[in-house]
């Protein structure tokens, strides 16, 4: 697995609220944060969960679905509860979405509007499901999806790490196959690049951190009035140890 991250502060927001982690040497899993609060608080929530989500995740001896499980949910304590302790962080939290590896299976584990797809073989699919308003509105066929980006209240998140002391995080798993590249992204990318954007860059002859730069470009071209993250991890071949 090589991953490959890029964040940006976006052309409107003060400071960046976005965190991401990176595997060091030997690790086998990675993570986007877009954090959420007052004042600097949705730094302070991104930040604690991608940390204390790789703590937790070096403690792992075999990744399984429960044991990624396990490092979410531990983030979703550890920022509720600073929440709780410090008034100016009170209602701060943060979307999540993870990958680890574990052989040739993949899992995933998601809380929010921070994306995974997946491009295999020439297309690209969204893995997780956006914990927004909009989107159940799409589900229950009250909205259509391109209605759904331009929607007034599109920003809302109906689930996110650290505002309740106990979140439902969706995990998935799948089989990896060879040349799988996962892409990883909060909503200042989704919401200004397109499917078809993601799935030209990772196709073009660019190397991959050229490939997230021109991604990164194209969001704030298109708008950039948010924090903007976006990480590739990335597999030449199904076994890629």
């Amino acid at each position: 697995m090589k991953v490959y991250a890029v964040t940006d502060v976006g052309r409107v927001r003060p400071i960046n609220e976005d965190s991401y982690y990176a595997p060091a040497e030997g690790e086998r899993f990675c993570a986007v944060a877009d954090g959420m609060g007052g004042h600097n608080a949705g730094e302070v929530a991104s930040a604690l969960a991608v940390q204390v989500f790789s703590r937790s995740m070096r403690d792992v001896e075999r990744i399984t679905a429960e044991a990624l499980r396990a490092a979410v949910e531990r983030a979703n304590d550890e920022v509720y509860y600073a929440a709780m302790e410090n008034t100016g962080m009170s209602g701060m939290g943060t979307t999540f979405s993870a990958l680890a590896v574990q052989d040739d299976t993949v899992f995933l584990a998601h809380v929010g509007d921070s994306r995974i797809y997946l491009v295999r073989r020439g297309a690209i699919m969204q893995i997780t499901t956006d914990h927004t308003l909009v989107e159940e509105m799409v589900q229950r066929g009250m909205i259509t999806p391109r209605e759904a980006r331009v929607h007034p209240k599109r920003n809302i998140i109906t689930r996110a790490l650290g505002t309740e002391s106990r979140v439902e995080i969706d995990v998935m798993q799948m089989s990896l196959r060879e040349g799988d590249a996962f892409f990883l992204c909060s909503d200042g990318m989704s919401n200004y690049v397109e499917e078809r954007d993601i799935l030209r860059a990772v196709e073009s002859e660019a190397d991959w951190q050229d490939k997230l730069e021109r991604l990164l470009t194209l969001a704030l071209e298109n708008g950039g009035s948010d924090n903007i993250t976006g990480m590739f991890a990335v597999f030449e071949e199904a076994a890629d140890r």
